[in-house]
């Protein structure tokens, strides 16, 4: 028996007043979801970080080709 089977079946079992609970409930959720969607459409995607600007910044236009060299030199500057 699936969940949708499940809830059907205690639905139709359940008195007028828990059924009309459960129908209230529904169409809030229904409502909820359209009102999220409608929000998530107007939202701007969120700005992503610029890598580059924060490397240029951190080192200047200086070009190393491993990360080892920038590691030693920050330790031998700790020392």
């Amino acid at each position: 028996m699936s969940a949708r089977d499940a809830m059907m079946t205690e639905i139709k079992l359940a008195p007028e007043s828990v059924v009309q609970e459960v129908y209230d409930f529904i169409l809030f959720l229904k409502s909820r979801r359209n009102l999220v969607q409608e929000s998530a459409a107007l939202r701007s995607p969120p700005a992503k970080p610029d890598f580059l600007a924060r490397q240029k910044a951190l080192f200047g236009s200086r070009v190393v080709p491993d990360s080892i060299v920038i590691l030693d030199e920050l330790r031998a500057e700790r020392f």
